[in-house]
């Protein structure tokens, strides 16, 4: 329980860091620092705040979804969050889609460790 409780407040600690200095994923560098967060726009409704933390076991990668329901129209209660996180080696990858309907482009955030850094990127692709 104690090394979990230190991942927590190390993840904690850099969330609070990461939340300073934010850069977006359309930005020509998508290579992230270390307690960087990276907003990334998925929709015009959805929204996504990446940032990873070094640990012994890897490195955690933490992304954290938002997305605005306008089906919903009561005014704190439209929005769905939803908090992913992985342990990536390098070469690994993994990725967060958001769900739309059927012939829509499907936003979906690509994460990657190539070597020494984390890659953020979106790649639309047409859901059939």
């Amino acid at each position: 329980m104690t090394g979990y409780l230190k991942i927590a407040g190390s993840a904690a600690l850099y969330g609070m860091v990461a939340a300073t200095s934010p850069v977006q994923a359309t930005e020509p560098d998508h290579n992230v620092k270390e307690g960087q967060a990276v907003v990334t726009t998925l929709g015009s409704d959805t929204s996504a705040v990446t940032y990873w933390v070094s640990q012994a076991d890897g490195w955690h990668v933490v992304t954290t979804v938002d997305t605005k329901n306008a089906a919903i129209s009561s005014g704190t209660g439209n929005h769905a969050v939803v908090r992913f996180s992985a342990v990536l080696q390098p070469g690994q990858s993994h990725s967060i889609s958001i769900p739309v309907a059927v012939g829509e482009k499907q936003p979906a955030l690509h994460i990657r460790r190539v070597a020494d850094r984390i890659e953020v990127e979106t790649e639309p692709t047409l859901l059939n």
